[in-house]
């Protein structure tokens, strides 16, 4: 019996492969959620992720002066907003992330962040 279920699961996720090779890539379609998907994060609330330019996965909990190598993308996992710098303290460019917010492109290197909206003088 264990062997019949041994076999029978060994085929179930080859024929599951090979039905997924199958799928050509036109039909493949993003959709807001799987782009959100694209930062790889943990689901907790209370968490901002951010990712560089080669993927790295950065998890900001608290106010950061200086990022480094600076993020590119996040997601704010957070009740509320957070503003990202495009120089270190808080300084340069900012973006004001608006809570459970994911940018894909800042269109800056985020070199700093901190929690709160972002202020103009």
């Amino acid at each position: 019996m264990t062997t019949l279920l041994g076999r029978t699961a060994v085929l179930l996720a080859m024929a599951t492969a090979a039905v997924g090779l199958a799928v050509p890539a036109a039909a493949v379609t993003t959709t807001a959620a799987q782009a959100a998907a694209q930062v790889p994060c943990p689901r907790a609330i209370g968490l901002v992720c951010g990712q560089t330019a080669e993927g790295e996965l950065r998890v900001i909990t608290r106010d950061e002066h200086i990022i480094l190598p600076p993020i590119v993308r996040a997601l704010n996992q957070t009740p509320g907003p957070w503003c990202f710098f495009s120089a270190p303290g808080f300084n340069g460019d900012r973006r004001e992330v608006a809570p459970w917010e994911t940018v894909e492109d800042f269109g800056f290197e985020v070199l700093s962040a901190r929690h709160g909206a972002c202020t103009w003088s």
